[in-house]
């Protein structure tokens, strides 16, 4: 609680700096998922059929999975350089450098609500209606803001320390994004492929939230295990990582 106010001032730091000179602003937290939904709409609606083999609309279910995985991506990202990039700060008083990485992941946290907004409307076009369990989602985002944040940690020692982690990162997202199913249903790939996709963390958290925004997916005691868990141990791993590590790591900064 010390820290609250700091933290408070770095997510809305990396809010506003982000789409500085941007002329939409923060607006494109709400159209970037949209276009690229649309995009991808556009190319598998012809192989779906706009209509998944359970009978849901595809526009929605796409929408879902690109919202989720950009969070992911964005804000481990971002969690990983923080630290890095506030190194000045660092050097000049003293800040819990884990607070950094923390700031950013609640800053992506913040996008990925106001990324529902326009998920939203895609439902209600679609002819779907927001599902009762709706508040669920607020659970999804906080086991996404741990996973993100521990992930994030581990690899902020790992940028500062070797240069090529970033692009060994983006590649190892890359076939993350492919292994999880956002835009194709799971059932639809042979068995081998179906067991790796379930033991993708994202899938859990994907099937989950899908199925309290909108009911669109039918998640399974072991997906809330799953999510729950790797959450815990992704934020438990990243905190012990960094203390083990960050002591020989400042001096890098």
């Amino acid at each position: 609680m010390k820290y609250l106010p700091l933290i408070r001032l770095l997510v809305n730091r990396e809010l506003t700096l982000r789409y500085k000179r941007s002329v939409i602003g923060i607006g494109w937290t709400l159209l970037n998922p949209m276009l690229t939904s649309f995009v991808l709409w556009v190319v598998f609606s012809f192989v779906f059929a706009s209509r998944l083999p359970s009978g849901q609309q595809f526009a929605p279910y796409l929408m879902a999975g690109i919202l989720l995985n950009t969070f992911f991506n964005q804000g481990l990202m971002q969690s990983a350089e923080s630290i890095a990039s506030n190194g000045g700060v660092l050097t000049k008083i003293y800040v819990p450098p884990q607070i950094f990485a923390i700031s950013a992941a609640l800053a992506g946290l913040v996008n990925f609500f106001i990324g529902m907004i326009p998920l939203a409307i895609v439902v209600f076009i679609s002819g779907q209606m927001l599902a009762w369990t709706l508040p669920l989602v607020l659970i999804v985002g906080a086991c996404l803001t741990l996973l993100v944040s521990g992930l994030g940690l581990v690899l902020s020692i790992m940028f500062i320390r070797f240069d090529d982690t970033r692009n060994i990162v983006n590649v190892l997202l890359m076939i993350l994004m492919y292994l999880t199913p956002i835009f194709y249903p799971v059932s639809v790939m042979n068995s081998t492929m179906q067991t790796i996709i379930r033991w993708n963390p994202l899938t859990s958290y994907l099937e989950i939230f899908r199925w309290a925004f909108s009911n669109n997916a039918f998640p399974s005691l072991r997906d809330w295990i799953f999510m729950i868990s790797t959450s815990l141990f992704s934020l438990w791993l990243g905190t012990y990582v960094f203390k083990k590590y960050w002591p020989r790591t400042v001096a890098m900064l």
